[in-house]
């Protein structure tokens, strides 16, 4: 079940602290960064998407407090047994073009948290994570498609917007796995 706090009212506190990214993009890099460094701590993702707080700033420290929220939300969900966790994308009585296009900025946002992380060869990612980021990239593209909210576009959307949630938790476990092989494999190795 998503717990997050509505998309629109996190857009609106974004814009009103202006950030240039929407909340779909802001998770989707948070999700990437989880998933690749060892410990990513709320204060380092709040730095990263808000300026600091001023004293007396209101509408910025209402916005980081939506935003700990979110983090808080993806940080127990992403490993729940459960796979309860999921996407912050606009809720489905939005217009499926809307949809399309958070999704898309959600995996813009998961690419861009890659790049942060240090990634500059997706190739050199262990297993599927290639196939996985480069599936990513193509939906990132997906808001130039054209749509006409029949059945069979929002069926398709449902399929697209699943697979990217069950690709970002196979991405998150296979990263994690290499990582403790690599770890293992280098302790292993005569000093």
């Amino acid at each position: 079940m998503n717990n997050y706090p509505d998309y629109d009212i996190v857009n609106d506190a974004l814009q009103r602290s202006d950030s240039e990214q929407d909340a779909a993009e802001h998770h989707g890099q948070l999700c990437a960064l989880l998933s690749l460094q060892d410990s990513f701590a709320q204060e380092q993702w709040l730095t990263q998407v808000l300026p600091e707080v001023e004293k007396g700033d209101a509408l910025l420290a209402e916005t980081r407090s939506i935003l700990s929220e979110i983090y808080q939300v993806t940080t127990s969900s992403i490993d729940a047994e459960d796979f309860a966790f999921q996407l912050l994308l606009p809720d489905d009585d939005a217009c499926l073009s809307q949809r399309l296009q958070a999704l898309s900025h959600w995996c813009q946002g998961f690419l861009m948290g890659i790049t942060h992380a240090g990634i500059t060869d997706i190739d050199k990612l262990p297993s599927n994570l290639p196939e996985i980021v480069r599936d990513f990239v193509q939906i990132s593209r997906a808001e130039s498609f054209e749509i006409d909210n029949s059945e069979e576009d929002e069926s398709s959307f449902v399929e697209i917007s699943e697979f990217v949630r069950m690709g970002t938790l196979l991405f998150r476990v296979e990263f994690k796995q290499f990582l403790s092989q690599s770890a293992g494999s280098d302790s292993e190795k005569p000093h």
